[in-house]
Protein backbone atom coordinates (compact mmCIF):
# COMPACT_ATOMS: atom_id res chain seq x y z
CA UNK A 1 0.00 0.00 0.00
CA UNK A 2 1.62 3.22 -1.44
CA UNK A 3 0.13 5.23 1.34
CA UNK A 4 1.93 2.89 4.10
CA UNK A 5 5.13 3.24 2.65
CA UNK A 6 5.28 7.14 2.18
CA UNK A 7 3.28 7.65 5.37
CA UNK A 8 0.70 10.67 6.16
CA UNK A 9 2.39 13.72 7.49
CA UNK A 10 1.66 14.62 10.50
CA UNK A 11 -0.17 18.56 10.95
CA UNK A 12 1.44 18.68 13.83
CA UNK A 13 4.12 21.34 14.53
CA UNK A 14 5.88 21.46 18.14
CA UNK A 15 4.30 24.21 20.80
CA UNK A 16 4.95 23.77 23.97
CA UNK A 17 2.52 25.11 26.75
CA UNK A 18 4.97 27.06 28.94
CA UNK A 19 3.64 24.92 31.92
CA UNK A 20 1.29 21.80 32.56
CA UNK A 21 -2.53 23.32 32.79
CA UNK A 22 -2.41 26.54 31.15
CA UNK A 23 -4.27 27.40 28.26
CA UNK A 24 -8.11 28.74 27.36
CA UNK A 25 -10.39 26.47 29.53
CA UNK A 26 -12.61 24.53 26.75
CA UNK A 27 -15.81 22.77 27.76
CA UNK A 28 -15.54 20.74 24.58
CA UNK A 29 -12.01 19.33 25.38
CA UNK A 30 -12.67 18.72 29.20
CA UNK A 31 -15.49 17.04 28.64
CA UNK A 32 -13.79 14.41 26.28
CA UNK A 33 -11.22 14.32 28.98
CA UNK A 34 -14.03 13.15 31.65
CA UNK A 35 -15.07 10.84 28.86
CA UNK A 36 -11.80 9.39 28.16
CA UNK A 37 -11.14 8.81 32.04
CA UNK A 38 -14.90 7.28 32.66
CA UNK A 39 -15.39 3.35 32.11
CA UNK A 40 -18.86 3.37 31.33
CA UNK A 41 -17.78 5.04 28.13
CA UNK A 42 -17.13 2.12 26.55
CA UNK A 43 -18.70 -0.91 24.94
CA UNK A 44 -18.54 -3.38 27.87
CA UNK A 45 -18.70 -0.59 30.61
CA UNK A 46 -15.81 -1.58 32.30
CA UNK A 47 -12.43 -0.35 30.80
CA UNK A 48 -12.04 3.38 29.94
CA UNK A 49 -9.78 4.83 27.34
CA UNK A 50 -7.25 5.73 30.59
CA UNK A 51 -7.12 2.02 31.40
CA UNK A 52 -4.67 1.04 28.36
CA UNK A 53 -3.15 5.15 27.63
CA UNK A 54 -2.71 6.33 31.59
CA UNK A 55 -2.10 9.71 31.52
CA UNK A 56 0.64 9.19 34.23
CA UNK A 57 2.56 7.26 32.28
CA UNK A 58 2.71 9.13 29.31
CA UNK A 59 -0.95 7.71 27.69
CA UNK A 60 0.78 4.45 27.58
CA UNK A 61 0.09 1.17 29.48
CA UNK A 62 2.48 -0.40 32.45
CA UNK A 63 1.77 -3.72 31.88
CA UNK A 64 3.00 -5.94 28.02
CA UNK A 65 -0.25 -6.58 27.14
CA UNK A 66 -2.97 -4.43 26.84
CA UNK A 67 -6.60 -5.82 28.26
CA UNK A 68 -10.06 -4.69 27.59
CA UNK A 69 -13.40 -6.23 27.57
CA UNK A 70 -12.54 -9.13 25.12
CA UNK A 71 -9.90 -10.47 27.62
CA UNK A 72 -5.69 -9.32 26.88
CA UNK A 73 -4.84 -8.03 23.38
CA UNK A 74 -1.61 -8.92 21.23
CA UNK A 75 -0.06 -5.68 21.63
CA UNK A 76 1.31 -3.30 23.64
CA UNK A 77 -0.75 -0.03 23.64
CA UNK A 78 0.72 3.49 21.87
CA UNK A 79 0.85 6.56 22.87
CA UNK A 80 -1.90 9.02 22.14
CA UNK A 81 -0.05 11.90 22.04
CA UNK A 82 0.71 14.71 19.20
CA UNK A 83 -1.55 13.14 17.05
CA UNK A 84 -2.82 14.70 14.42
CA UNK A 85 -6.59 14.74 12.46
CA UNK A 86 -5.55 12.48 9.80
CA UNK A 87 -2.38 10.00 10.16
CA UNK A 88 -2.50 6.24 10.68
CA UNK A 89 -2.85 4.94 14.22
CA UNK A 90 -2.13 1.64 15.31
CA UNK A 91 0.47 -0.21 15.45
CA UNK A 92 0.09 -1.62 12.04
CA UNK A 93 -2.06 1.24 10.61
CA UNK A 94 -5.60 0.10 10.75
CA UNK A 95 -7.12 3.13 11.18
CA UNK A 96 -6.55 6.18 8.58
CA UNK A 97 -7.95 9.07 11.35
CA UNK A 98 -8.51 9.62 14.88
CA UNK A 99 -12.10 9.81 13.54
CA UNK A 100 -12.44 5.89 12.21
CA UNK A 101 -10.76 4.90 15.47
CA UNK A 102 -13.06 6.41 17.75
CA UNK A 103 -15.89 5.40 15.70
CA UNK A 104 -14.66 2.00 15.54
CA UNK A 105 -14.43 1.75 19.68
CA UNK A 106 -17.51 3.63 20.38
CA UNK A 107 -20.28 3.43 17.49
CA UNK A 108 -23.08 1.43 17.57
CA UNK A 109 -22.19 -2.40 16.31
CA UNK A 110 -23.18 -2.07 12.25
CA UNK A 111 -21.28 1.48 12.18
CA UNK A 112 -18.14 0.12 13.91
CA UNK A 113 -18.38 -2.93 11.79
CA UNK A 114 -18.42 -1.10 8.59
CA UNK A 115 -15.49 1.19 9.37
CA UNK A 116 -13.24 -1.99 9.87
CA UNK A 117 -14.60 -3.56 6.65
CA UNK A 118 -13.72 -0.07 4.74
CA UNK A 119 -10.25 0.41 6.11
CA UNK A 120 -9.50 -2.73 5.18
CA UNK A 121 -10.67 -2.54 1.76
CA UNK A 122 -9.06 0.15 1.14
CA UNK A 123 -5.97 -0.41 1.99
CA UNK A 124 -6.31 -4.10 -0.31
CA UNK A 125 -7.52 -1.65 -3.52
CA UNK A 126 -4.56 0.70 -3.02
CA UNK A 127 -1.78 -2.10 -2.80
CA UNK A 128 -3.44 -3.49 -6.30
CA UNK A 129 -3.23 0.19 -7.50
CA UNK A 130 0.03 0.61 -7.13
CA UNK A 131 1.48 -2.85 -8.61
CA UNK A 132 2.27 -4.32 -4.85
CA UNK A 133 -0.11 -7.72 -5.87
CA UNK A 134 -1.95 -8.07 -2.33
CA UNK A 135 -2.97 -11.79 -1.73
CA UNK A 136 -6.35 -11.85 -2.60
CA UNK A 137 -7.84 -14.95 -0.90
CA UNK A 138 -6.24 -13.40 2.69
CA UNK A 139 -8.63 -10.17 2.05
CA UNK A 140 -11.97 -12.35 1.09
CA UNK A 141 -11.06 -14.33 4.14
CA UNK A 142 -10.30 -11.53 6.31
CA UNK A 143 -13.65 -9.65 5.32
CA UNK A 144 -15.51 -13.02 5.68
CA UNK A 145 -14.51 -13.20 9.45
CA UNK A 146 -14.89 -9.63 10.34
CA UNK A 147 -16.93 -9.36 13.26
CA UNK A 148 -18.08 -5.39 15.20
CA UNK A 149 -14.50 -5.22 16.46
CA UNK A 150 -12.94 -4.69 20.30
CA UNK A 151 -15.62 -5.62 21.76
CA UNK A 152 -15.94 -9.70 19.95
CA UNK A 153 -18.92 -11.50 18.44
CA UNK A 154 -22.33 -10.76 19.04
CA UNK A 155 -23.65 -14.23 20.89
CA UNK A 156 -26.17 -15.43 19.32
CA UNK A 157 -29.44 -15.51 21.33
CA UNK A 158 -28.06 -12.43 23.45
CA UNK A 159 -27.88 -9.05 23.28
CA UNK A 160 -24.62 -7.23 22.28
CA UNK A 161 -23.60 -4.81 25.45
CA UNK A 162 -25.48 -1.25 26.87
CA UNK A 163 -23.96 1.06 23.90
CA UNK A 164 -22.42 4.45 26.22
CA UNK A 165 -25.00 5.94 24.73
CA UNK A 166 -27.57 4.45 27.30
CA UNK A 167 -25.11 3.95 30.11
CA UNK A 168 -24.28 7.68 30.05
CA UNK A 169 -28.23 8.22 29.82
CA UNK A 170 -29.02 6.32 33.02
CA UNK A 171 -28.27 9.37 35.37
CA UNK A 172 -27.18 13.05 35.00
CA UNK A 173 -23.80 12.96 35.80
CA UNK A 174 -22.32 14.39 32.44
CA UNK A 175 -25.94 17.03 31.88
CA UNK A 176 -24.20 19.63 32.89
CA UNK A 177 -20.55 19.24 30.83
CA UNK A 178 -22.86 18.52 27.43
CA UNK A 179 -24.46 21.27 28.15
CA UNK A 180 -21.91 23.42 28.48
CA UNK A 181 -19.68 21.73 25.47
CA UNK A 182 -23.37 21.34 23.34
CA UNK A 183 -25.98 23.49 24.40
CA UNK A 184 -27.82 21.17 25.62
CA UNK A 185 -27.45 17.64 27.66
CA UNK A 186 -28.69 15.25 24.74
CA UNK A 187 -26.04 12.47 24.78
CA UNK A 188 -25.45 11.00 21.17
CA UNK A 189 -22.71 9.22 19.91
CA UNK A 190 -21.88 11.92 17.56
CA UNK A 191 -21.13 14.49 20.77
CA UNK A 192 -19.33 11.41 22.46
CA UNK A 193 -16.63 10.77 19.34
CA UNK A 194 -16.58 14.63 18.78
CA UNK A 195 -15.69 15.25 22.73
CA UNK A 196 -12.81 12.74 22.98
CA UNK A 197 -11.95 13.96 19.48
CA UNK A 198 -11.12 17.28 20.66
CA UNK A 199 -9.38 16.21 23.63
CA UNK A 200 -6.99 13.24 22.04
CA UNK A 201 -5.47 16.05 19.70
CA UNK A 202 -5.15 18.31 22.51
CA UNK A 203 -2.95 16.25 24.32
CA UNK A 204 0.98 17.94 23.66
CA UNK A 205 3.80 16.27 24.95
CA UNK A 206 5.86 19.27 26.95
CA UNK A 207 9.36 21.17 26.93
CA UNK A 208 12.26 18.36 27.20
CA UNK A 209 16.13 18.65 27.77
CA UNK A 210 16.78 18.18 24.30
CA UNK A 211 13.82 21.33 22.99
CA UNK A 212 16.00 23.51 25.07
CA UNK A 213 19.13 22.61 23.40
CA UNK A 214 17.63 22.14 19.95
CA UNK A 215 16.52 26.14 20.97
CA UNK A 216 20.01 27.67 21.48
CA UNK A 217 20.72 26.97 25.34
CA UNK A 218 23.79 24.35 24.93
CA UNK A 219 24.26 23.20 28.90
CA UNK A 220 20.52 21.65 28.25
CA UNK A 221 21.81 18.48 27.31
CA UNK A 222 24.96 17.32 29.80
CA UNK A 223 28.33 15.61 27.39
CA UNK A 224 26.47 12.44 27.64
CA UNK A 225 23.83 13.13 26.33
CA UNK A 226 25.29 15.27 23.22
CA UNK A 227 27.18 12.01 22.46
CA UNK A 228 24.43 9.93 22.07
CA UNK A 229 22.46 13.06 20.11
CA UNK A 230 26.02 12.38 18.10
CA UNK A 231 25.21 8.58 17.85
CA UNK A 232 21.67 8.95 17.56
CA UNK A 233 22.26 10.93 14.05
CA UNK A 234 25.08 9.23 13.11
CA UNK A 235 27.09 5.98 14.05
CA UNK A 236 23.25 4.25 15.41
CA UNK A 237 21.43 5.39 12.72
CA UNK A 238 18.35 6.04 15.03
CA UNK A 239 17.01 9.07 13.10
CA UNK A 240 16.49 7.39 9.92
CA UNK A 241 13.25 6.29 11.25
CA UNK A 242 12.82 8.62 14.53
CA UNK A 243 12.87 11.30 12.37
CA UNK A 244 14.05 14.72 14.39
CA UNK A 245 12.43 17.45 11.84
CA UNK A 246 11.03 20.64 12.48
CA UNK A 247 8.30 19.09 14.32
CA UNK A 248 10.83 17.48 16.73
CA UNK A 249 8.18 14.31 16.87
CA UNK A 250 11.03 11.58 16.17
CA UNK A 251 9.29 9.24 14.01
CA UNK A 252 8.26 9.23 10.98
CA UNK A 253 5.57 7.66 10.76
CA UNK A 254 5.99 5.36 8.46
CA UNK A 255 6.34 1.31 9.00
CA UNK A 256 9.21 -0.63 9.19
CA UNK A 257 10.17 -4.33 10.14
CA UNK A 258 13.09 -4.24 12.36
CA UNK A 259 12.63 -8.02 13.46
CA UNK A 260 10.76 -7.71 16.29
CA UNK A 261 8.17 -10.11 15.23
CA UNK A 262 10.14 -12.34 13.51
CA UNK A 263 12.06 -13.32 17.11
CA UNK A 264 9.56 -16.51 17.50
CA UNK A 265 7.87 -17.69 13.94
CA UNK A 266 8.22 -17.08 10.30
CA UNK A 267 5.78 -15.11 8.96
CA UNK A 268 4.06 -15.61 5.52
CA UNK A 269 0.60 -15.86 4.32
CA UNK A 270 -0.48 -19.59 3.73
CA UNK A 271 1.79 -20.66 6.22
CA UNK A 272 2.85 -19.87 9.71
CA UNK A 273 1.03 -16.98 10.06
CA UNK A 274 0.30 -17.26 13.86
CA UNK A 275 2.35 -14.11 14.69
CA UNK A 276 1.80 -10.65 14.60
CA UNK A 277 1.79 -9.81 10.77
CA UNK A 278 1.47 -5.91 11.29
CA UNK A 279 0.86 -3.75 8.18
CA UNK A 280 0.73 -7.34 5.97
CA UNK A 281 -2.33 -7.67 7.52
CA UNK A 282 -4.19 -4.49 6.51
CA UNK A 283 -1.97 -4.39 2.72
CA UNK A 284 -2.32 -7.98 2.40
CA UNK A 285 1.27 -7.62 0.25
CA UNK A 286 3.65 -10.51 2.04
CA UNK A 287 6.26 -7.64 1.78
CA UNK A 288 4.81 -5.81 4.51
CA UNK A 289 4.71 -8.76 6.84
CA UNK A 290 6.14 -7.81 10.68
CA UNK A 291 6.10 -4.01 9.52
CA UNK A 292 4.91 -1.86 12.67
CA UNK A 293 4.81 1.53 12.62
CA UNK A 294 7.72 4.01 14.13
CA UNK A 295 6.76 5.58 17.34
CA UNK A 296 7.52 8.73 18.71
CA UNK A 297 10.43 8.75 21.28
CA UNK A 298 9.01 12.38 23.23
CA UNK A 299 8.45 11.05 26.32
CA UNK A 300 9.83 8.02 26.03
CA UNK A 301 11.23 7.37 29.16
CA UNK A 302 7.54 7.19 30.68
CA UNK A 303 6.27 4.35 28.24
CA UNK A 304 8.00 1.58 29.69
CA UNK A 305 7.78 -0.92 28.01
CA UNK A 306 8.61 -0.87 24.48
CA UNK A 307 7.66 -2.53 20.95
CA UNK A 308 4.57 -3.51 19.42
CA UNK A 309 4.37 -6.85 21.70
CA UNK A 310 6.16 -4.83 24.90
CA UNK A 311 8.90 -7.11 24.36
CA UNK A 312 12.04 -4.85 26.17
CA UNK A 313 11.06 -3.94 29.47
CA UNK A 314 14.12 -0.90 29.42
CA UNK A 315 15.61 1.35 27.22
CA UNK A 316 18.85 -0.17 27.67
CA UNK A 317 17.45 -3.54 26.10
CA UNK A 318 15.96 -1.54 23.28
CA UNK A 319 19.52 -0.07 22.52
CA UNK A 320 20.67 -3.78 22.65
CA UNK A 321 18.82 -5.36 20.74
CA UNK A 322 19.94 -2.93 17.60
CA UNK A 323 23.05 -2.78 19.00
CA UNK A 324 23.09 -6.41 17.52
CA UNK A 325 21.59 -6.00 14.09
CA UNK A 326 17.80 -6.78 15.18
CA UNK A 327 16.13 -10.62 14.42
CA UNK A 328 17.72 -11.84 10.47
CA UNK A 329 14.74 -12.08 7.91
CA UNK A 330 14.28 -11.96 4.30
CA UNK A 331 12.44 -8.85 4.66
CA UNK A 332 14.73 -6.54 7.63
CA UNK A 333 14.68 -2.94 7.01
CA UNK A 334 18.22 -1.54 5.47
CA UNK A 335 18.94 0.12 8.41
CA UNK A 336 18.50 -2.50 11.53
CA UNK A 337 22.60 -3.55 11.44
CA UNK A 338 25.01 -4.55 13.71
CA UNK A 339 25.99 -1.50 15.02
CA UNK A 340 29.17 -2.50 17.30
CA UNK A 341 28.65 0.18 19.98
CA UNK A 342 30.92 -0.19 23.20
CA UNK A 343 29.14 0.51 26.42
CA UNK A 344 29.78 3.38 26.98
CA UNK A 345 28.37 4.71 23.57
CA UNK A 346 25.27 2.16 24.37
CA UNK A 347 24.37 3.96 27.78
CA UNK A 348 25.38 7.94 25.95
CA UNK A 349 22.40 6.52 23.36
CA UNK A 350 20.19 5.95 26.49
CA UNK A 351 20.57 8.96 28.20
CA UNK A 352 20.07 10.88 25.17
CA UNK A 353 16.40 9.02 24.86
CA UNK A 354 16.12 9.72 28.43
CA UNK A 355 16.65 13.57 27.81
CA UNK A 356 13.73 13.30 24.86
CA UNK A 357 11.12 13.21 28.05
CA UNK A 358 9.45 16.39 29.03
CA UNK A 359 9.53 17.98 33.01
CA UNK A 360 6.17 17.50 33.47
CA UNK A 361 3.74 14.88 31.96
CA UNK A 362 1.82 15.82 28.55
CA UNK A 363 -2.21 16.51 29.36
CA UNK A 364 -2.49 18.12 32.45
CA UNK A 365 -6.05 19.97 32.47
CA UNK A 366 -6.67 23.39 33.96
CA UNK A 367 -8.65 23.56 36.82
CA UNK A 368 -12.31 25.02 36.69
CA UNK A 369 -12.12 28.36 38.36
CA UNK A 370 -15.85 28.26 39.22
CA UNK A 371 -16.58 26.41 42.57
CA UNK A 372 -16.29 22.98 43.08
CA UNK A 373 -18.44 22.44 45.93
CA UNK A 374 -20.89 19.58 45.92
CA UNK A 375 -23.91 18.60 47.86
CA UNK A 376 -25.02 15.09 46.80
CA UNK A 377 -28.21 13.51 48.39
CA UNK A 378 -27.46 9.52 49.35
CA UNK A 379 -30.84 7.28 49.03
CA UNK A 380 -31.36 3.76 50.05
CA UNK A 381 -33.27 1.09 47.09
CA UNK A 382 -36.37 2.03 48.52
CA UNK A 383 -35.47 6.06 47.77
CA UNK A 384 -35.37 6.77 51.52
CA UNK A 385 -32.74 9.40 52.76
CA UNK A 386 -29.60 7.49 54.55
CA UNK A 387 -28.47 9.42 57.23
CA UNK A 388 -25.51 9.45 59.52
CA UNK A 389 -23.51 7.65 56.47
CA UNK A 390 -20.08 7.92 56.09
CA UNK A 391 -19.01 8.16 53.07
CA UNK A 392 -15.27 7.89 51.61
CA UNK A 393 -14.75 10.73 49.00
CA UNK A 394 -11.44 9.90 46.66
CA UNK A 395 -9.65 11.56 43.99
CA UNK A 396 -10.55 9.78 40.66
CA UNK A 397 -9.95 10.08 37.03
CA UNK A 398 -6.77 12.47 35.65
CA UNK A 399 -5.23 14.68 38.12
CA UNK A 400 -6.04 18.63 37.21
CA UNK A 401 -3.44 21.60 37.58
CA UNK A 402 -1.89 21.42 41.30
CA UNK A 403 -3.80 18.16 42.03
CA UNK A 404 -1.71 15.46 43.94
CA UNK A 405 -2.40 12.11 45.82
CA UNK A 406 -3.97 12.81 49.15
CA UNK A 407 -5.78 10.62 51.47
CA UNK A 408 -9.49 10.17 50.59
CA UNK A 409 -12.16 13.28 52.30
CA UNK A 410 -14.34 11.84 54.82
CA UNK A 411 -18.20 12.95 55.17
CA UNK A 412 -21.26 12.10 56.90
CA UNK A 413 -24.50 12.37 55.71
CA UNK A 414 -26.83 14.86 57.24
CA UNK A 415 -30.10 13.84 58.88
CA UNK A 416 -31.61 14.54 54.79
CA UNK A 417 -29.41 12.32 53.68
CA UNK A 418 -27.03 15.15 51.88
CA UNK A 419 -23.23 14.80 51.67
CA UNK A 420 -21.47 18.19 51.21
CA UNK A 421 -17.42 18.69 50.15
CA UNK A 422 -15.08 20.06 48.00
CA UNK A 423 -13.61 18.44 44.74
CA UNK A 424 -9.97 17.95 44.96
CA UNK A 425 -8.00 19.13 41.85
CA UNK A 426 -9.47 15.68 40.09
CA UNK A 427 -11.41 15.30 37.18
CA UNK A 428 -13.75 12.92 39.42
CA UNK A 429 -14.10 11.12 42.77
CA UNK A 430 -15.51 7.77 43.59
CA UNK A 431 -17.75 7.17 46.90
CA UNK A 432 -16.83 4.64 48.90
CA UNK A 433 -18.78 3.39 52.33
CA UNK A 434 -18.36 0.16 54.36
CA UNK A 435 -21.17 -1.85 53.58
CA UNK A 436 -22.65 -0.19 51.09
CA UNK A 437 -21.89 -0.08 46.98
CA UNK A 438 -22.48 3.93 45.97
CA UNK A 439 -24.08 4.43 42.66
CA UNK A 440 -22.54 1.62 41.38
CA UNK A 441 -19.22 2.48 42.31
CA UNK A 442 -19.17 5.09 39.20
CA UNK A 443 -17.03 8.23 39.00
CA UNK A 444 -19.01 11.56 39.52
CA UNK A 445 -17.30 14.38 37.14
CA UNK A 446 -16.56 17.21 39.01
CA UNK A 447 -19.21 19.40 36.67
CA UNK A 448 -21.49 17.61 39.30
CA UNK A 449 -23.10 19.91 41.93
CA UNK A 450 -26.19 18.49 43.01
CA UNK A 451 -27.12 14.95 42.07
CA UNK A 452 -29.16 11.81 43.82
CA UNK A 453 -26.74 8.79 44.15
CA UNK A 454 -28.46 5.00 45.86
CA UNK A 455 -26.22 3.33 47.69
CA UNK A 456 -26.99 -0.93 47.83
CA UNK A 457 -25.66 -2.79 50.80
CA UNK A 458 -23.19 -5.28 49.84
CA UNK A 459 -25.19 -8.21 51.15
CA UNK A 460 -27.36 -7.88 48.65
CA UNK A 461 -27.67 -7.49 44.64
CA UNK A 462 -29.13 -4.74 43.58
CA UNK A 463 -30.61 -5.13 39.19
CA UNK A 464 -31.52 -2.02 37.71
CA UNK A 465 -33.66 -2.99 34.80
CA UNK A 466 -35.06 -0.77 32.16
CA UNK A 467 -37.61 -1.84 29.89
CA UNK A 468 -38.13 -0.97 25.72
CA UNK A 469 -41.01 1.36 25.08
CA UNK A 470 -44.66 -0.34 25.67
CA UNK A 471 -42.85 -2.99 27.85
CA UNK A 472 -44.11 -3.81 31.36
CA UNK A 473 -41.40 -5.22 33.87
CA UNK A 474 -42.50 -8.30 35.98
CA UNK A 475 -42.70 -7.81 40.09
CA UNK A 476 -39.71 -10.65 40.38
CA UNK A 477 -37.21 -12.23 38.51
CA UNK A 478 -35.14 -14.92 38.57
CA UNK A 479 -31.07 -15.61 38.03
CA UNK A 480 -30.15 -19.28 37.98
CA UNK A 481 -26.64 -20.28 38.81
CA UNK A 482 -25.20 -22.17 35.29
CA UNK A 483 -26.93 -24.36 32.69
CA UNK A 484 -28.82 -26.24 35.46
CA UNK A 485 -30.39 -23.00 37.00
CA UNK A 486 -29.69 -23.99 40.74
CA UNK A 487 -29.32 -21.99 43.13
CA UNK A 488 -31.93 -19.41 41.47
CA UNK A 489 -31.25 -16.00 43.21
CA UNK A 490 -34.97 -14.39 43.54
CA UNK A 491 -34.78 -10.75 42.63
CA UNK A 492 -37.92 -9.09 43.81
CA UNK A 493 -38.99 -5.54 42.57
CA UNK A 494 -38.50 -2.34 45.50
CA UNK A 495 -38.77 0.53 43.49
CA UNK A 496 -40.21 2.08 40.37
CA UNK A 497 -38.36 4.91 39.03
CA UNK A 498 -39.95 8.34 37.50
CA UNK A 499 -37.63 7.44 34.08
CA UNK A 500 -39.84 3.91 34.06
CA UNK A 501 -36.61 1.89 35.01
CA UNK A 502 -37.15 -0.39 38.42
CA UNK A 503 -35.01 -2.02 40.89
CA UNK A 504 -34.71 -5.51 41.82
CA UNK A 505 -33.30 -6.79 45.06
CA UNK A 506 -32.06 -10.28 45.50
CA UNK A 507 -29.84 -11.88 47.95
CA UNK A 508 -26.19 -11.92 47.50
CA UNK A 509 -24.45 -15.38 46.75
CA UNK A 510 -21.21 -14.85 44.56
CA UNK A 511 -20.84 -15.69 41.30
CA UNK A 512 -22.17 -14.78 38.18
CA UNK A 513 -25.59 -15.60 37.15
CA UNK A 514 -27.80 -15.74 34.07
CA UNK A 515 -31.51 -13.65 33.89
CA UNK A 516 -33.79 -14.29 31.39
CA UNK A 517 -35.28 -10.90 31.11
CA UNK A 518 -38.12 -10.11 28.44
CA UNK A 519 -36.65 -13.08 26.75
CA UNK A 520 -33.38 -12.13 26.68
CA UNK A 521 -30.04 -13.68 28.47
CA UNK A 522 -28.11 -11.42 30.65
CA UNK A 523 -25.51 -12.35 32.59
CA UNK A 524 -25.62 -10.79 36.37
CA UNK A 525 -22.88 -10.60 39.33
CA UNK A 526 -24.45 -12.21 42.31
CA UNK A 527 -21.78 -11.02 44.78
CA UNK A 528 -23.21 -8.21 45.87
CA UNK A 529 -23.93 -4.67 45.86
CA UNK A 530 -24.80 -2.74 42.08
CA UNK A 531 -25.42 -5.12 39.27
CA UNK A 532 -24.54 -3.86 35.79
CA UNK A 533 -28.00 -2.30 34.45
CA UNK A 534 -30.12 -4.05 32.09
CA UNK A 535 -31.31 -1.33 29.61
CA UNK A 536 -34.00 -3.32 27.31
CA UNK A 537 -34.35 -0.27 25.03
CA UNK A 538 -33.36 -0.62 21.59
CA UNK A 539 -29.98 1.06 21.15
CA UNK A 540 -29.63 4.49 19.66
CA UNK A 541 -28.35 4.92 16.00
CA UNK A 542 -27.56 8.50 16.68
Amino acid sequence: MRSLRCGIAAAFLFAPLAAAGEGRYDPKVELGRRLFMDPTVSRGGKFSCASCHDPERGFSDPRRFSEDETGTSRRHSQPVVDLSHEQPLHWDGEFGSLNELLTARIAPPAEALQVAIGSRTRQFERSRATGLEPNEQQFQQTISRLTPPYYGPVTPGRPPPVSPVLRLGEDDRYDAAFRAAYGSSEVTTKRIIDALHAYVLSIRSLENAYDRYAAGDPAALGPAERRGLSLFTGKADCASCHTIGESRRFTDDLFHNTGVAFRDITLEFGGALGGDGGAGELTFVAQDLGKFKTPSLRDVARRAPYMHNGAFATLEEVVDYYDKGGTLNGRLDKHVRPLALTEGERGDLVAFLKALTGDERPGVGPLPKQSRRSRLKVVDLKGRPMKGLTVEVHAAGDRLDGGRREPPQIAVTDPEGFLAFDFPAWTHVRLASEGHEIQYGWMIPDSVRQMTVTAAPTGAVALKVRPAEGQKLPDHLLAGEGESGKRKAYFERVRVLPDRSAIYVAGARGGKGMANVMGREFEIDLSGGWAEPLDLRPEPQG
